[in-house]
This record gives structure tokens, sequence and C-alpha cells, in this order.
């Protein structure tokens, strides 16, 4: 039996430091992710009400790989607003019946119907720290055609993992980015957001779009 003991004493001391490691990792996770529930319509078809999500604190990485990105940002209100990356610094954009990007349209397979046409005018190019964040459900959304450009400051995480319902679990999907012809000016796509050297407009939107979140 003496044998036994400096096994057992072995034992659980690595057990202790597996318990630790666990306990250590948890509360790393905690600081790191953290989950919300959609509560509206503005991100459909790709979130729909009273999915489960978890997001990554932290803002995504610069560059042409942030496009596509679903990310985290709040209104005035403190209301979390879900919205997609669409325009990425130093880019002229315009959002009306298409998105334009430096005069070409924008393919949206993921975007649901049309809106906004006719309700801006101008165009303008983002700041070196500007995005522009839309819902894909354009018609019942709150987002960068109504609060401007949101810095990369005003962005808190990324969705990174759908966990419920079960059927439609996993990761979500960033899309690739596809641009049409050039367009001309004059064209139906009217509606500009973002200027050149100005600070990110303040986030106003207190229309559809809220999501309910557990930060």
């Amino acid at each position: 039996m003496r044998r036994l003991r400096p096994a057992f004493a072995l034992a659980a001391a690595a057990a202790s430091l597996v318990a630790a490691a666990i306990a250590l990792l948890a509360r790393w996770l905690r600081g790191r992710l953290y989950r919300v529930e959609v509560a509206g319509p503005s991100m459909l078809p790709a979130l729909h009400p009273g999915d489960y999500l978890v997001v990554r604190r932290g803002a995504p990485p610069r560059g042409g790989t942030a496009f596509g990105r679903i990310v985290a940002t709040r209104d005035d209100g403190g209301r979390l607003l879900l919205k997609r990356i669409v325009g990425l610094p130093g880019e002229s954009l315009r959002v009306g019946r298409a998105v334009q990007v430096n005069r070409r349209v924008l393919v949206e397979p993921y975007a649901l119907g049309e809106g906004g046409a006719g309700d801006y005018r101008g165009v303008n190019r983002l700041g070196d720290d500007e995005y522009i964040l839309l819902g894909d459900n354009r018609a019942a959304s709150t987002d960068s055609r109504h609060f401007g450009a949101v810095s990369l400051a005003d962005i808190e995480g990324e969705v990174v993992l759908r966990y419920w319902p079960p059927e439609r679990f996993g990761r979500l999907r960033r899309p690739r980015r596809e641009l049409a012809g050039r367009v001309e000016t004059g064209d139906d796509a009217s509606g500009i957001v973002g200027g050149p050297g100005r600070p990110a407009g303040p986030l106003r939107g207190t229309g559809t779009g809220g999501e309910s979140g557990n930060p």
C-alpha cells in the first residue's frame, strides 16, 4: 500500500492541475466571448429571430478580409446591433437599390430585397478606420444608411458561431466579395455614407434590428 501512495499523490496533483487549467481557460473564454439572442429580422436570411450566437470580443481584422463579417456594435441607447461589414476604409460607397463600391455594383447573394433608394446623394470616401455596416434585410434594418460610418473602435466583436437551433449549428460563413461591371454616374443606386477625413457619425439607430445580449 505504501508504494501506491506516491502514485495516488501524483494522480491527485495532476487532477488539481487539470482542474485549475480548465478554470483558467473558462475565465479567459468568458472574457473573450459572450452570447446573444437575435431579436429582430434585420439580418434575415443569415440570422433568424431566436437564433443564439457566440460573439468574440474585439475588432475584426483590418484589410479586405473584414468584408462580409457580421459584427456587433451599439446604438446611443446601448442596444446591441448585429450588422454585416460591406464598406471598407478608403472606399467610396453608394447605398440604394444596389450597393456600389468605387462605382462598381457589389454582388450580394446574402441580401434580402432592396431598400433606401433615393434617400441619399453624393459620393464620399471612408476614413482609415471607418466601415459601412448594413443589415442583410435592407427593408427592416437600421444601419449605416441611418447612422453613418462606424469607426473600428465602435465595433465590439464578431459573430463566430450559431449554437441554437441545433439544425443551424455551426460557424458563419464569410461571403466572397464580388464586384460587377462599372456603373456610370446618374444611376438609381443613390445614397452616400461616410466621408473623407471626418470622424464616424454617432450611432443613432433606434429602429428595427436590435439584439438582446448577455455580455
